[in-house]
């Protein structure tokens, strides 16, 4: 009974082990991934394209690889891919309802789905190559893929948003402006939108009607107090 007791006690220790090295840890990214299998070979309906639509879009994510490729998330769940001067090589488009973004794996873009927690590794071609899922940071989305600043080599890279009230350590829904800083300190925008509502207006307006609530629910109180002592006449 002890020796079965402890080939059991042997058995999980050894799952345990396997399970710890199929975690991927993905360095650049900050990434702890999984591998995940999936039905479909393409659930997000991924195509390549060599036409850019997504100008004027306003930015989700965005990352830069080790050799300069710079890819973007857009709002209007496309993928755009330019070389270190913004010359733009090509684009993917997917189907997606939560909330998205990029990282490079090496090379290979690694698209994020936040709402399964799942990362997906394809190629130029727009077909999934692996599956993953995200088992860490636990705050893996706010710190690594909406990171607003990104280095490669001496360059650094921001992005922001072009009203008033940005502040630069906080995150913000979307972006509208993409920076770099050379190590001399010269400053280039690569990408620019311009748009009427930023990614502050949501703040913005948040912050704005947030005393209107308590002024509009004094108002009330007073006018319901005052109908009151009029009935009672």
């Amino acid at each position: 009974m002890k020796k079965l007791r402890y080939k059991k006690i042997l058995m999980i220790i050894v799952l345990m082990v396997f399970s710890e090295m199929t975690l991927i840890q993905v360095h650049a990214s900050e990434l702890e991934l999984k591998p995940k299998t999936y039905n479909e070979s393409n659930p997000y309906k991924f195509k390549v394209s060599y036409t850019w639509t997504s100008e004027g879009q306003t930015i989700q994510s965005y990352d830069v690889s080790d050799n300069g490729q710079i890819a973007i998330a857009f709002s209007n769940q496309t993928i755009g891919v330019f070389d270190n001067d913004m010359n733009f090589l090509y684009q993917l488009s997917f189907i997606n309802n939560g909330s998205y973004g990029v990282l490079w794996l090496d090379e290979s873009l690694l698209f994020i789905d936040h709402r399964s927690k799942t990362a997906v590794v394809f190629g130029n071609d727009g077909v999934p190559e692996n599956f993953y899922e995200i088992t860490g940071p636990s705050n893996y989305y706010y710190e690594v893929v909406q990171e607003r600043i990104r280095k490669q080599g001496n360059d650094r890279y921001y992005c922001t948003n072009g009203s008033e009230g940005n502040i630069s350590l906080g995150h913000y829904e979307y972006y509208t402006i993409l920076k770099r800083k050379s190590e001399e300190g010269k400053e280039e925008i690569l990408y620019e939108v311009d748009t009427l509502f930023d990614g502050t207006f949501g703040l913005k307006l948040y912050m704005a009607a947030y005393p209107l609530i308590y002024v509009m629910s004094a108002i009330g109180v007073l006018i319901y107090k005052i109908y009151k002592r009029h009935n009672k006449k």
